[in-house]
C-alpha cells in the first residue's frame, strides 16, 4: 500500500504543478484548515496556543489568517516532545524519525508517519524528475551514512535507485565510487559537492560526465555554484527543505528561482511580525500541510528568504522566492590538509538527544571548541562520546575542547552560527 501510494502521490504532485496559481492556493487553503483544526482538536500545543491567543480554529481559512497565531519555535518543539507535540493515537515506534540540529545547532526529532514520509518522499522526487532525471538514470547521493536505506520493491528494478556515497570518505574515495558508477545523476550536499570538483580541478580528472547535478540542505553560493557547473560543464540544480518539512522549494530548468511546494508546505515571509512584500527579506515561517503526526504551524526555521511574485518562464503555476539567504556555515581544514564540509557537525552531533545546543569553533587548525547547553540526560559520557566522534571523523591530531555553556549567543544578524573557523582553508 505505501509504495503505491507514493506514486499517487508523485502522479498528483506532477500534475498539480501544472495548475494555475489560483487553484494552487484553492487546495492550500483547504489543506491549511483542514490541518489547523486537526492540531486543535489532537495536538495538545497547538490546542493550548489557540485558546491562549483566542483564536477559534474555524477562524484560520487563508494564508493571511495565519498571523492570527503565534509562533511555534524548535525550543518549543524540543521541550514538549512527544508528548505535547505527536498526536496520542501514533505509534512512534512504528513511524519515520529523523533527527535534525540545523543551523543553529537545537537538535529535535521529527515525527512522520507512513503516510506523511509517502507524501514527503514524493514531493522530494517531483523536482528531480521535472529537471530531467529519468527512471533508470545512474543516480549517487552523497550523504550521511545513516541516510543510507534499503532499496524499495520498485528500486530493486532499477527505478529511481540510488547508489550511495558516505560524506566522511575523503574526495579521493568519493571520486574513485563516482569513476566505477559513471552516474547520470549526482546529488548530495552542496559543499561535498565542490569539494569534489575541487579535488578533479586540481587533479585534472575529466572521467566523470553526469548530466545533471543537485545541491542541497545546505546555502550554495554563486561562487561553489560557478565552480561546480564549469568543473562538470553542467547548469547545478539547487534543492531547498529540511528534516522538519522534507522539501520544500526548488529550481525548474528555467533558473528562475526556487519553485515553493505549495501543495505541502505554507511559506510565511516575515518581519517584525508581518508578512513581507514581493522583493523583500524575511525570515521564512513553515506550516506543514500533510504530516498528522507531528503537525507543525507557523514554525521558525530561522532561515531567511525573498518571496517574488513575478512568474517562472516554465508555466508553473508554483510560486518562487528568488533568494536564500541562511546556514552560511565553515569549512574545516585539519593539519593532514583534508577539507570536511560543514554538514558534517549535523551529522556527528545529531544523534546526542542529550544536547539542547551546541557550536562548534575552530580556533587553530588543530583544536576544535565545542560550545554544549546541556540537555536532558546530559553527563560525562556524553562529553567522551562527542570527543571520540569527532576524533574518528577528523583524526587522532585534533584536540577536541567541551565547554558547556547556559546559552549560545546569537551575532548581530539575530542568527546563531553552529560552526565557526579561525583558520583560512586552502
Amino acid at each position: 500500500m505505501s509504495n503505491i501510494r507514493k506514486v499517487w502521490n508523485l502522479h498528483k504532485l506532477m500534475r498539480s504543478q501544472w495548475w494555475s496559481y489560483e487553484e494552487l492556493k484553492e487546495l492550500q487553503e483547504k489543506k491549511l484548515k483542514t490541518i489547523v483544526k486537526y492540531a486543535y482538536k489532537n495536538i495538545p500545543l497547538y490546542h493550548e496556543k489557540l485558546k491562549n491567543a483566542g483564536v477559534r480554529p474555524e477562524e484560520i481559512k487563508t494564508v493571511e489568517d495565519l498571523v492570527k497565531l503565534p509562533y511555534t519555535t524548535k525550543s518549543e518543539i524540543q521541550a514538549n516532545f512527544p508528548d505535547k507535540v505527536v498526536a496520542k493515537h501514533v505509534d512512534i515506534n512504528k513511524c519515520w524519525t529523523p533527527r535534525t540540529s540545523g543551523s543553529t545547532g537545537i537538535p529535535l526529532t521529527v515525527v512522520y508517519d507512513e503516510a506523511a514520509e509517502d507524501f514527503e518522499k514524493a514531493t522530494a522526487l517531483r523536482p528531480n524528475l521535472s529537471c530531467g532525471q529519468r527512471l533508470f538514470d545512474k543516480w549517487v547521493v552523497i550523504t550521511s551514512p545513516d541516510h543510507i536505506v534499503h532499496k524499495k520493491w520498485f528500486q530493486r528494478f532499477g527505478l529511481f535507485a540510488p547508489e550511495y556515497i558516505s560524506v566522511f570518505d575523503n574526495a579521493e574515495k568519493q571520486i574513485s565510487i563516482l569513476e566505477r558508477i559513471n552516474p547520470d545523476v549526482i546529488d548530495g550536499y552542496a559543499s561535498s559537492i565542490y569539494l569534489i570538483a575541487k579535488e578533479i580541478k586540481e587533479t585534472g580528472n575529466e572521467k566523470l560526465k553526469p548530466k545533471i547535478i543537485y545541491g542541497t540542505a545546505e546555502v550554495l553560493t554563486k561562487e561553489m555554484r560557478d565552480f561546480i557547473n564549469s568543473v562538470f560543464n553542467v547548469e547545478m540544480f539547487d534543492q531547498f527543505g529540511c528534516v522538519e518539512m522534507g522539501r520544500t522549494a526548488w529550481e525548474c530548468p528555467e533558473h528562475a528561482g526556487y519553485h515553493i511546494d505549495m501543495e505541502s508546505v505554507v511559506m510565511e515571509f516575515i518581519k517584525d511580525g508581518e508578512q513581507v512584500a514581493a522583493g523583500e527579506r524575511g525570515e521564512i515561517v513553515y506550516t506543514n500541510l500533510y504530516n498528522y503526526a507531528m503537525p507543525l504551524i507557523r514554525y521558525k526555521i530561522e532561515d531567511i528568504g525573498i518571496p517574488t511574485d513575478e512568474e517562472c518562464p516554465c508555466g508553473r503555476g508554483l510560486p518562487l522566492m528568488k533568494i536564500i539567504e541562511g546556514r552560511k556555515d565553515a569549512f574545516v581544514q585539519v593539519p593532514e590538509g583534508r577539507i570536511f564540509s560543514p554538514i558534517i557537525w549535523t551529522i556527528l552531533l545529531r544523534p546526542f538527544s542529550e544536547i539542547a545546543q551546541f557550536k562548534v569553533i575552530q580556533e587553530r587548525i588543530d583544536l576544535i571548541r565545542v560550545q554544549i547547553v546541556k540537555g536532558e540526560g546530559f553527563s560525562q559520557e556524553t562529553i567522551d562520546s562527542v570527543k571520540g566522534n569527532i576524533k574518528n571523523a577528523l583524526g587522532e591530531g585534533m584536540h577536541i575542547e567541551v565547554e558547556i555553556v547556559n546559552e549560545i549567543p546569537r551575532e548581530e544578524s539575530g542568527k546563531v552560527r553552529s560552526v565557526v573557523s579561525m583558520v583560512k582553508v586552502d
